[in-house]
């Protein structure tokens, strides 16, 4: 396994949390196969040696590693002295989604399945920000008396720094200009870009800048424009007493039907139901 899937919509719940040191060298990572547990380990200083299922790990300063509940693993060699080392041991149901979540804004009315994906992160990996990371594993350590609730809070939070590090180091420089450009173009346009626009602006064609989007987004342009399009429509709601047809208009849509249509499909409920519930709050 060379990925860890976790739930998105479940914290990892925490078992137990601490921080270690070896000045002298002289532990050798435990024999053993945790049943319901998967284990987080992150090197301050030092090496630590861990081996699991036959792949043997050798982490250093700012690796970090997930060893799997139900496999086995252990260490064949002492640590190298002056080695320091954080632990979380922690609860994680086996994912039953299959959809990766993706790190975009938010719509303007975020619906359930949005958030029914899975995060996957690499399994072993490199953290340059030390000391960063060692604050925060500290923190969750001290949070031990606030409740289990609070550190598993604070551990899921870890890992979601830990996924973010990893999408942006697995994103080319080229992929990233294109969609930062992509999305201040639709932010500063009142209305929606047509693709000719788009290629005329990035000087790429088309199919290109859509495809790398898509990648990187796991939205469309179009979806993303639809997006900005109702949280535009939901300030106007909010802030106005237009109707559906005038905010329509004022959107530049084809027709107020086609406008309800998108609407829904971004929020998963009518403006008309919308405007009902904003009237009744």
């Amino acid at each position: 396994m060379t990925t860890v899937q976790l739930e998105s919509y479940h914290l990892p719940m925490v078992n137990e949390a601490n921080y270690l040191e070896d000045p002298n060298g002289e532990f050798i990572h435990p024999n053993r196969k945790l049943s319901d547990l998967h284990v987080f380990i992150f090197i301050q200083s030092g090496e630590i040696e861990v081996v699991e299922d036959k792949t043997t790990y050798t982490l250093t300063a700012g690796d970090y590693l997930f060893l799997h509940k139900g496999i086995k693993h252990w260490g064949t060699k002492p640590y190298q002295p002056n080695t320091s080392w954080y632990y979380i041991h922690f609860f994680a149901s086996t994912p039953s989604q299959t959809s990766e979540f993706n790190w975009t804004p938010s719509p303007p009315i975020i619906s359930k399945e949005t958030y029914q994906k899975v995060i996957t992160l690499p399994k072993t990996g490199h953290m340059e920000q030390v000391d960063y990371i060692s604050a925060k594993l500290s923190q969750l350590i001290d949070q031990q008396n606030s409740g289990p609730l609070r550190q598993s809070l604070s551990c899921y939070e870890l890992f979601l720094d830990l996924y973010q590090q990893e999408k942006k180091t697995r994103q080319k420089p080229q992929v990233e200009a294109i969609v930062k450009h992509v999305t201040q173009l639709c932010q500063a346009s009142d209305s929606k870009i047509a693709s000719e626009e788009f290629s005329q602006k990035l000087h790429l064609n088309y199919p290109y800048i859509s495809t790398v989007f898509k990648q990187a987004t796991g939205k469309t342009i179009s979806q993303y424009q639809n997006e900005l399009m109702i949280e535009r429509a939901i300030t106007l709601f909010n802030q106005t007493d237009y109707n559906i047809t005038e905010v329509s208009e004022m959107l530049d849509c084809a027709n107020p039907f086609y406008f309800s249509r998108v609407f829904k499909k971004v929020t998963g409920i009518s403006p008309s139901s919308y405007l009902k519930q904003r009237y009744h709050q």
